[in-house]
């Protein structure tokens, strides 16, 4: 059996297990505004180290059949599909691949639509066929945080523009080249727009399903529980910053080493695959979909939760 390495500093923590590390980030959600917090039976350096020992073994490759499926960033029990079927291990993005590609394609907005000021519906529909049309099989969940609380995070994405610190997590995030403050401010223009123009008026998480559903059918479509923990059971202490391409966390195995704890996951190499896909081979709209995504997720989870630290994961 491996013996685990583990180091720790006031800024800094690291731990190894089954061939993975997990190094903390500097920032620490001090500026988000959620309601999912640390939990308060595990302060102790000791017990984040637990948790993260926990999710580096729950790491697991995900299925062929797996990869044009996704999960979202939920790190709650999963129940079953849809269809009936046990939920298999699947790479993670906040709000699963469906929210976080539609917020791109607001973002591109004529430059991605053949009609940026169609119904929302439309929209969303378009973005599932995208999706589709480029080998993915857009995917989501029951009640999806994101997906039903779309608008503010849009809203929270320029509220939190103006603290420094929600912008060098942006920079500790991003691959060199995607990010500049001029780039952040066109999407912010572009953000404010569509918000006066009311173009989230009459969206719901249903209209999300019905998209995931006409497209991909509801072995896309995932159930998680909510056992009445914390916030609709979610009780996340951690996000999770996965750097291992064909991996992905196991949100049940975490649950089951750690007696009921949970994580938010989030798989970089999806980001960068949707950026890419959305680029459609433009260097401009390729760091304007990268730099849309990251926006997506930290404030995604600046919106969900508050003070929770953040590790990225890679080969040890």
């Amino acid at each position: 059996m491996q013996t685990d390495n583990q180091t720790s500093t006031a800024q800094n923590a690291s731990v190894q297990a089954g061939g993975f590390t997990a190094s903390r980030i500097q920032d620490d959600l001090s500026w988000g505004q959620g309601a999912i917090q640390p939990q308060a039976a595990y302060t102790s350096p000791d017990d984040q180290q637990a948790l993260l020992q926990a999710v580096l073994q729950s790491l697991e490759p995900v299925a062929e059949a797996e990869l044009p499926y996704s999960a979202c960033t939920d790190g709650r029990l999963p129940v079953k599909l849809m269809n009936g079927e046990i939920i298999p291990v699947r790479e993670q993005m906040v709000g699963a691949d469906i929210v976080s590609a539609f917020f791109v394609a607001e973002v591109l907005g004529a430059g991605f639509y053949k009609d940026a000021s169609a119904p929302v519906t439309e929209r969303v529909a378009d973005v599932a066929a995208f999706l589709h049309e480029n080998g993915l099989l857009p995917s989501s969940h029951v009640a999806c945080g994101a997906a039903g609380g779309f608008e503010p995070i849009v809203r929270n994405i320029l509220a939190f523009a103006g603290d420094g610190r929600f912008t060098a997590r942006l920079q500790a995030l991003l691959p060199d080249g995607t990010y500049s403050p001029a780039l952040q401010s066109e999407l912010a223009a572009a953000l404010q727009a569509l918000l006066d123009a009311q173009a989230y008026a009459g969206l719901s998480a249903q209209i999300f399903l019905d998209a995931v559903e006409s497209v991909s059918g509801q072995r896309a479509i995932a159930e998680l529980h909510d056992d009445g923990r914390g916030v609709h059971g979610h009780v996340e202490e951690a996000i999770v910053r996965v750097r291992v391409p064909g991996y992905a966390i196991n949100e049940a195995k975490v649950a089951e080493l750690t007696g009921g704890r949970e994580v938010f996951g989030v798989n970089d190499n999806r980001i960068e695959k949707l950026a890419r896909i959305f680029g459609r081979g433009n260097d401009s709209d390729y760091r304007k979909a990268y730099l849309a995504l990251e926006l997506f997720a930290d404030a995604g989870h600046g919106t969900l939760a508050k003070d929770l630290p953040t590790y990225v994961v890679a080969r040890a």
